[in-house]
């Protein structure tokens, strides 16, 4: 299909952003911008290339034991392909202010898997220490091969944007994945946010 039959018929076109990926399914906007993937309230189908991220993690992926301390950590066995969609991140929604509590009891453990969702305002933050998927031993680097975006599908609340990691590049088979914890995105247009995350490195 053509874009401008896509767009003018699905979820960006009607809230007036670009269409966010490619026939492909690979992302081409930049981070920082939203993604707003079609729902239950299109006309389209499930093959529809704009459903992406709410088709799940589509890569085999595996938990591994890393050899330099940093604890568990996740690789692909399958190359992926750059801009692709490789999971997302969940947890358990909880306010700031629990956040605040909570993380207070991970500092002294030395771990903590809070991710603040501060796309607009910081009213929310995901923990995924005790319910999450595989994004939860996903290890920090300062070079990553992952990349954060703020995803809108059934739920248009900005303060609710759900958390899905792009590869930035093409990733090897057996290569760990990895994302920046203290990731900004310097704001370029009135569209464009500062994005936080509230990690503490796994010891």
């Amino acid at each position: 299909l053509a874009e401008a039959t896509l767009a003018g018929g699905c979820c960006p076109g009607a809230s007036r952003n670009r269409f966010a990926y490619n026939e492909a399914g690979q992302v081409r906007i930049r981070a920082g911008l939203p993604i707003y993937e079609c729902n239950s309230r299109c006309r389209c189908g499930a093959e529809c290339p704009n459903r992406v991220v709410q088709r799940g993690i589509r890569y085999d992926l595996c938990i591994f034991r890393t050899g330099d301390g940093r604890g568990w950590g996740v690789r692909t066995l399958q190359r992926i392909r750059k801009n692709s969609f490789v999971m997302e991140y969940v947890g358990e929604i909880i306010t700031s202010e629990e956040a605040e509590r909570r993380g207070q009891v991970y500092d002294r453990q030395g771990a903590t898997y809070l991710f603040d969702l501060d796309y607009v305002e910081d009213v929310y933050t995901v923990d995924a220490a005790h319910y999450g998927n595989i994004s939860h031993f996903v290890n920090h680097s300062c070079d990553p091969n992952l990349q954060v975006y703020n995803v809108f599908i059934e739920n248009l609340d900005q303060r609710l944007p759900r958390i899905a990691l792009f590869a930035t590049r093409p990733i090897r088979a057996g290569e760990e994945l990895t994302f920046d914890y203290n990731m900004h995105v310097d704001p370029v247009d009135a569209e464009s946010t500062r994005m936080d995350s509230n990690f503490g490195l796994v010891g």
